[in-house]
């Protein structure tokens, strides 16, 4: 690394540690580069700029060098959220909300954090409970959207639907619909699979299984692979929950990615659907996008 370079590195450093101060101290740091500045000076103030997300002042107009930076976070928070990836999303959203300057870029990335919210608690709690325990917040989050206003009625009214749909799926849950259970099923378990817990991504499965038992019986008797791999699934829950004593001569289990494909390849068959990407499209909230 060369001395210049060493230079305004440190430089940088330094400015970045005074503007996150003036954040703590409730400030709004606006860095201002006045026409005296050398070469140096402006490049330091830039690279600060772009690193905190402060805006720059040049000749009385406001650049928001982080603006492309703070909408890339928000791509990237809608797409984890809807692979129900809840806490890298909060995390883009949350750096988005940090960077954005544009008003209707800040709102939406409000209102994507409430939605985050719905759609994860709708996910992981338990069917009978989320009316009870959510129905208010789905209330709520309804009656903010007004409240957007920089954002346009058709795209407001977009968002409305989508928060009475997924209210609907909701209630769907509450009242046993099986393709919808099934489905929040398939969801926890692949929630578990990004977060490496291989455990619980067999015992959805089972769940799914149980729930849907008839109807995979029926598929098993004519299927061995199927067979087998229900009677293996089942017999290793119960070693590895000690609902029974170890064996040391276990049989090989399929990973629990690909019995979760092999899962998906049968519900199709029960459901008479895509099982996987109607499953996304039911659990998710989609960018509004105009003449939809």
């Amino acid at each position: 690394m060369g001395e210049k370079e060493q230079k305004i590195k440190t430089a940088v450093k330094d400015y970045t540690e005074i503007i996150e101060s003036e954040r703590y101290n409730s400030e709004d740091p606006i860095i201002q580069v006045e026409k005296n500045d050398n070469q140096e000076q402006v490049i330091i103030k830039i690279l600060t700029s772009e690193r905190t997300g402060a805006p720059l002042k040049i000749e009385g107009e406001i650049v928001n060098t982080a603006e492309d930076l703070a909408s890339k976070n928000f791509a990237n928070g809608i797409r984890t959220l809807n692979s129900w990836q809840f806490r890298r999303s909060a995390v883009y959203l949350s750096d988005a909300a940090n960077l954005a300057r544009d008003q209707i870029l800040q709102q939406r990335i409000n209102l994507y954090k409430q939605l985050s919210d719905l759609l994860k608690s709708t996910i992981r709690i338990a069917p009978e409970r989320i009316i009870k325990s959510k129905g208010r917040f789905f209330e709520e989050v309804l009656k903010l959207i007004s409240k957007y206003d920089k954002l346009s009625k058709d795209e407001q009214n977009y968002y409305r639907k989508a928060i009475n749909s997924l209210y609907g799926i909701a209630f769907g849950l509450e009242n046993g619909d099986l393709k919808t259970l099934t489905q929040q099923l398939f969801a926890r378990c692949t929630i578990s699979l990004f977060n490496q817990e291989y455990l619980a991504s067999y015992i959805w499965l089972y769940k799914i299984f149980l729930l849907n038992k008839e109807e995979f019986d029926k598929l098993a008797e004519k299927d061995e692979i199927l067979k087998k791999a229900l009677d293996v699934l089942k017999l290793y829950i119960e070693v590895e929950t000690g609902l029974r004593e170890y064996l040391d001569d276990l049989p090989s289990m399929a990973s629990a990615f690909d019995l979760q494909t092999i899962f998906a390849d049968y519900l199709n068959t029960i459901f008479d659907i895509n099982f996987i990407s109607d499953t996304k499209e039911k659990f998710s909230f989609p960018i509004y996008r105009e003449n939809i």
